[in-house]
């Protein structure tokens, strides 16, 4: 398919999003909830960009992670109406977020220091990735969202069941923020059950029958060590296929 991205003629095979598009052709489109391994998503709004499809005579803003590229569509990255709507969200992610270097980097980018919102002080930005990485691709579903509005928060069933986490650490992995302690609760649980337990990597199905003596201290690993060398990624993440790339 063709189209044009900020006045340049450009290609994409069916099934591209505009967000991979633009990324494949070297244009910086921040999306805090997107990840290559994962299915598009649209919470954090941030990858919203300006798109004129043919016969139409204004643009729209939409969700980039989430909009197809098509045949004779025009897609604006950086215009002005883009950058408030950028540097509005950021404001409110600033303000959950204040003390998180990885936000505020982000928002100085669109020149946003500062936010007229209460400030929360989460580090948590409920971007998602952790909970659908945990479901789709780990298939632990030990984590998810509960309550709503400004309590809206991620944690593991009634907040007290961790008996589905496997401790892999992908959540901690792909986590913008380093909200997550990596693993902490559900190894402490292990620990207190005394005796020898299981490699995570037995429990995330690479090795059968391993046993870990290392109480889950992973960076003296061998096993560790090897997995994250080959996979250049999370050895979880590897195993899921990378989305479709545009041609630049």
């Amino acid at each position: 398919m063709k189209f044009v991205l900020n006045g340049k003629k450009r290609t994409a095979e069916v099934g591209t999003t505009v967000l991979e598009a633009a990324r494949a052709a070297g244009v910086d489109v921040p999306a805090v909830c997107a990840h290559d391994a994962l299915e598009p998503y649209g919470a954090c709004r941030l990858c919203v960009v300006e798109v004129r499809e043919q016969g139409k005579k204004r643009p729209r803003v939409v969700a980039s992670c989430l909009y197809p590229v098509k045949d004779g569509i025009e897609v604006e990255t950086d215009t002005p109406r883009i950058r408030k709507l950028r540097r509005f969200l950021l404001e409110l992610l600033l303000a959950r977020s204040p003390g998180s270097p990885y936000v505020r980097e982000l928002a100085a980018r669109y020149g946003v220091t500062k936010t007229r919102f209460s400030k929360l002080d989460d580090d948590c930005i409920l971007c998602g990735l952790c909970v659908r990485v945990c479901s789709d691709i780990v298939g632990a579903n030990a984590i998810g969202f509960s309550q709503r509005g400004i309590g809206r928060k991620v944690e593991s069933p009634f907040g007290i069941d961790h008996s589905r986490c496997i401790a892999c650490g992908a959540c901690a992995y792909v986590c913008p923020t380093d909200a997550i302690d990596m693993e902490y609760e559900r190894v402490i649980e292990l620990r207190r059950e005394g005796g020898e337990h299981p490699c995570r990597y037995t429990l995330m199905g690479f090795l059968s029958d391993a046993v870990c003596s290392l109480n889950y201290e992973c960076f003296r690993c061998e096993i560790d060590q090897k997995f994250r060398a080959e996979a250049h990624t999370h050895p979880m993440l590897a195993r899921k296929q990378p989305r479709r790339k545009a041609r630049a």
